[in-house]
């Protein structure tokens, strides 16, 4: 009975955690967000409620972005370093289509205004959100 009674205490633990998590979101869209994420890359909840808060300081720090701009940075919001290729393939899970060349020059931008990160070589790129870096992601510091 005190086994249950502590998995019990943990399981609200948990979920007044992921709760705060959503409250920090700002609302509704955060909350959907990081269920896409959940969906696409099959993250667990309380990394995708991570991922999303990403996500949302990255496009809010922008000033805004575009549905495929917004689609690139939740692929990245993980913080697993990708190539242009890996990219191209997560956002197309989360918007059903997009080039390879078109992901390429969103990566460009944001890398230009600073969003983004290349931790690989100039040769074979893998990119990163810049909230990303700290976070065991190789690359400046």
């Amino acid at each position: 009975m005190r086994r249950l009674e502590k998995m019990l205490v943990d399981v609200l633990a948990r979920l007044e955690s992921i709760e705060e998590m959503l409250g920090g979101l700002g609302g509704g869209e955060a909350a959907e967000m990081a269920l896409r994420l959940v969906v696409a890359f099959s993250l667990p909840a309380t990394a995708a409620l991570e991922a999303a808060r990403r996500v949302v300081a990255t496009a809010k720090a922008l000033g805004g972005v575009d549905p495929l701009t917004m689609a690139v940075i939740e692929a990245l919001s993980d913080c697993e370093p990708l190539t242009v290729s890996e990219v191209t393939r997560r956002v197309r899970r989360i918007k059903g289509s997009a080039s390879r060349r078109t992901v390429r020059e969103r990566l460009a931008r944001l890398e230009g205004r600073g969003a983004v990160v290349n931790v690989g070589s100039a040769a074979r790129p893998r990119y990163v959100l810049r909230g990303c870096r700290g976070r065991g992601v190789d690359g400046e510091a």
